[in-house]
């Protein structure tokens, strides 16, 4: 878990990737949303950032810490 808030130009991400079995938490859409790993430019934190491709709900998922 992040000790505070972290800004996205702390870190670095991969390729957006096209994750079809994803269901949106806003409009429920499933298969249209695109998965990011977000790692933090100190190596300690990843995160993942999901945006669907229908609305436009952009929300993260923390991953394992290290």
């Amino acid at each position: 878990m992040h000790t505070k808030p972290m800004a996205e130009s702390e870190g670095n991400f991969t390729k957006d990737k096209l994750v079809p079995d994803v269901q949106c938490r806003r409009c429920g859409e499933k298969g249209k949303c695109k998965e990011q790993l977000w790692e933090s430019s100190c190596g300690g934190y990843e995160d993942y950032k999901y945006t669907c491709g229908g609305c436009g709900h952009v929300w993260w998922v923390e991953g394992i810490d290290s």
